[in-house]
């Protein structure tokens, strides 16, 4: 059974539910199966999305762009507001465009440092807009699907056959009920996000099935378009990570388990490529800007900055017996 509290992943336990399709949950003092969802749901939750959108419609309730054309008609959110929000997303691109062109291991930390903190006012605003906004079609359709969910993904069996609520049963609870299921159901499945799936690959346990990944009968007996999402996540994500490692040797062991960083890295080393070229691993040359640290990430023995060529260039061409004698206790 996997466990539904998020700072305390099991990484085994993902990855046997993802292989079986499913994850055991306790629920109502026994067990359920919630199934994982395949493409084929997918596409059937978001029909149904839409039927419940148009009802709303139909009943009245407003459209996100009406309620927010109201919000600004009252002066409780307006182009002020929006503009802000506005200028934070522009401002996440664009410092997320320039680490894509940073190597330095020291820049890209800032920049981390900087994404994190601009996605924490995006979603401070965003949730300030939301209750604002108050009820919607788009909130009234997600609210209802989430019932749909529940009909499609909570089995009585571990086979998958029966499930637990029909259709009537669903109609007949009160919100109250549902809002539990709901929340059981979200805890549940939180685990299985893209960076958890990620992080399962990069264990140690794992380490012996990903040779095998590039054929996907490999890993599951049925046909690419009948696994579930997680399952062909799993597929996807194996042979990213299996490149990753046949190309990038040097990756350092402190980060070989954090899919962040391993991406920050991959995207360093092809944006350093033209500056290691004409870099003198012997000691005739130095990166500007550069701390030990990032000589390090960049797979560069030593930062040079006590070579001779170095301190040339520093004392302007002109070195005194201490100079020299600093260089070669280097």
């Amino acid at each position: 059974m996997i466990s539904t509290t998020r700072a305390n992943v099991n990484f085994r336990h993902i990855f046997k539910d993802i292989v079986q399709g499913h994850s055991q949950i306790a629920y109502q003092d026994s067990f359920a199966y919630l199934k994982h969802l395949s493409v084929f749901d997918q596409v059937d939750i978001e029909e149904v999305k839409n039927q419940y959108y148009e009802q709303a419609k139909n009943r009245g309730l407003p459209t996100k762009a009406e309620a927010l054309s109201r919000l600004r008609e009252e002066l409780m959110w307006g182009d002020q507001e929006e503009s802000e929000l506005k200028q934070h997303y522009t401002y996440l691109e664009q410092v997320e465009k320039t680490k894509k062109n940073l190597y330095l291991k020291n820049e890209i930390d800032r920049v981390n440092e900087d994404i994190e903190e601009s996605k924490k006012k995006i979603i401070t605003l965003e949730g300030q807009k939301d209750e604002l906004l108050g009820q919607t079609c788009e909130k009234y359709a997600d609210g209802r699907v989430s019932d749909h969910y529940i009909v499609k993904s909570l089995y009585v069996d571990s086979n998958l056959t029966n499930t637990y609520y029909t259709q009537e049963t669903v109609d007949e609870m009160n919100r109250q009920e549902m809002r539990q299921i709901v929340k059981l159901y979200n805890e549940c499945y939180s685990v299985f996000s893209d960076l958890n799936i990620q992080k399962v690959i990069l264990q140690d346990f794992y380490q012996p099935y990903l040779p095998f990944c590039e054929n996907v009968l490999n890993m599951f007996q049925k046909p690419l378009f009948e696994l579930s999402m997680n399952q062909v996540k799993l597929v996807i994500y194996s042979r990213m990570f299996k490149n990753i490692f046949e190309n990038y040797t040097k990756i350092p062991d402190r980060i070989k388990q954090d899919p962040e960083k391993i991406f920050d890295y991959v995207n360093a080393q092809e944006k350093a490529k033209d500056t290691l070229k004409n870099f003198d691993k012997d000691g005739a040359s130095t990166i500007v800007g550069a701390k030990e640290e990032d000589y390090e990430y960049l797979g560069v023995k030593g930062s040079q900055q006590n070579s001779l060529s170095a301190k040339l260039k520093e004392k302007g061409g002109k070195m005194d017996m201490k100079d020299l004698m600093a260089v070669l206790k280097g």
